[in-house]
């Protein structure tokens, strides 16, 4: 199952190239420098030991970008400059997904509790972001822009931004530890249900639902108000009626539940990303590139069923022999479409979403496997 390949870490520029060629896309979060710089990192503090390494503060703003380049920390635009990346998100039709990430109230640099100042920080970030992403020319629906900064579109708004945007939910506050931050989010998560939020980021316009794995699957999809949705059955074929091909992101996704989101046409932000995995728990064989990649029923049918010692080999030629989607024809991208949308139901006309559709681009529609910062998450 993998269990012996060592992945390179989180948020790196080996991870996110291998998540990049290895699957679908990759989704990565991006923070503000104290030389306003953008780099690719996830928690609002180094630890003690990388803190003992280059000295100051613990909170990531309150460093340079060269100071954290010590830390093996990358700039945004050093990712943006590598070709292998650059290529793979410009021309074969793979996404990211761009995660802003506000400073901790107690960073010396942006950090604050005043609502004006933290707005004026995200603005500065948004336009960053913005001007270094409008200098590659990218398709539109290649990359999305989200945070758990409230009232993020709003933000994105004020600074001028020219790429689709989404709202991470429920919101995630800045402050405590993991335990304090899943208490705080509780109210939030229980008051507003799934449709409620699918609802809702239709009505704004955003391209896609960013979704917790907790609204679908365990126990806690039945704590929160409003209609339940899920994985398997009724539920599971309500969740398709209110979404009518509505895309919804899902985080984060164990090996166990990856079948089930494809089988529902659902795009998994999955932390699994090792080459060397060929099995899924329920006996089928892993096929990485859902999207970019994508295999036809017949295809698909024998991965599905096909014993496991066959698997690695069946992989291994399916990589050879399937075209990927930036060097299929338009009739061939028009078929895929025409079959993922009976499948799944989407409301959208076949012309319409062939219109979203070339060698570098895809419909938002499309079903996908991403890996969660770059190539999975650092364990614990």
């Amino acid at each position: 199952m993998g269990e012996n390949w060592v992945g390179p870490g989180e948020n790196s520029l080996e991870g996110i190239r291998h998540g990049m060629t290895h699957l679908d896309g990759v989704e990565f979060d991006l923070r503000l420098t104290v030389d306003d710089e953008l780099v690719i990192y996830h928690d609002n503090h180094i630890s003690k030991a990388q803190r003992a390494q280059i000295g100051g503060s613990k909170w990531t703003e309150d460093h340079t970008a060269e100071e954290l380049a010590e830390l093996g920390i990358a700039r945004f635009d050093e990712l943006l400059a590598d070709p292998l990346f650059q290529t793979a998100w410009r021309e074969q039709g793979k996404i990211a997904c761009v995660e802003l990430k506000m400073p901790h109230p107690k960073a010396k640099h942006a950090g604050s509790v005043n609502p004006r100042k933290r707005e004026r920080v995200a603005v500065r970030i948004v336009k960053r972001v913005d001007a270094l992403l409008t200098e590659l020319d990218l398709p539109q629906n290649a990359v999305v822009l989200y945070s758990f900064k409230r009232r993020f579109r709003r933000v994105c708004a004020r600074a001028g931004a020219r790429w689709p945007v989404a709202q991470l939910q429920p919101g995630i506050p800045e402050i405590g530890n993991v335990r304090m931050k899943r208490i705080l989010t509780l109210p939030s998560f229980m008051w507003l249900s799934l449709p409620f939020h699918l609802k809702h980021q239709q009505n704004v316009g955003a391209p896609m639902l960013p979704c917790a794995l907790e609204y679908l699957d365990g126990f806690s999809r039945h704590i929160t108000l409003g209609r339940t949705v899920g994985l398997s059955g009724y539920t599971a074929r309500r969740l398709t009626r209110l979404r009518e091909g509505y895309p919804a992101y899902v985080w984060p996704v164990p090996l166990r539940v990856e079948q089930a989101l494809r089988d529902l046409g659902l795009t998994a932000l999955s932390d699994v990303t090792s080459p060397d995995i060929h099995s899924l728990p329920d006996g089928g064989a892993r096929w990485p590139r859902w999207a970019s990649q994508p295999l036809d029923p017949e295809r698909e049918a024998l991965l599905r069923t096909a014993d496991a010692e066959h698997h690695e080999a069946l992989i291994e030629e399916a990589a050879r022999e399937v075209s990927p989607w930036h060097e299929l024809t338009d009739l061939e991208q028009r078929g895929f479409l025409s079959n993922w949308r009976k499948r799944w139901q989407w409301d959208r006309e076949v012309e319409e979403l062939a219109e979203d559709s070339g060698p570098n681009r895809m419909p938002w529609e499309v079903s996908r496997l991403i890996g969660h910062r770059g190539s999975g998450k650092n364990p614990n």
